[in-house]
């Protein structure tokens, strides 16, 4: 089967050069391939969620004991 995009360059030869395409861009290639895709644009209230952060702020939280001292040596007898 005759493929024209392949082809064997001895190892000994230098490998040809690309040709360099005048104005050619990753964007333009993504735009082209279909690959780039515009952002959905999402209008989200975030005053819903500043309200229930400042609710969970005002709770009064007394899980935690201020006199809780974890800093205690405790020495064992040998």
């Amino acid at each position: 089967m005759r493929n024209p995009a392949l082809h064997e360059t001895p190892r000994t030869q230098p490998a040809a050069v690309i040709p360099l395409q005048r104005d050619a861009s990753i964007l333009d290639w993504l735009e082209g391939t279909g690959r780039l895709l515009a952002r959905e644009v999402n209008d989200y209230d975030y005053l819903d969620d500043e309200e229930e952060i400042n609710e969970l702020m005002a709770a009064d939280d007394a899980s935690f004991d201020m006199d809780d001292d974890d800093d205690e040596v405790i020495e064992l007898d040998d």
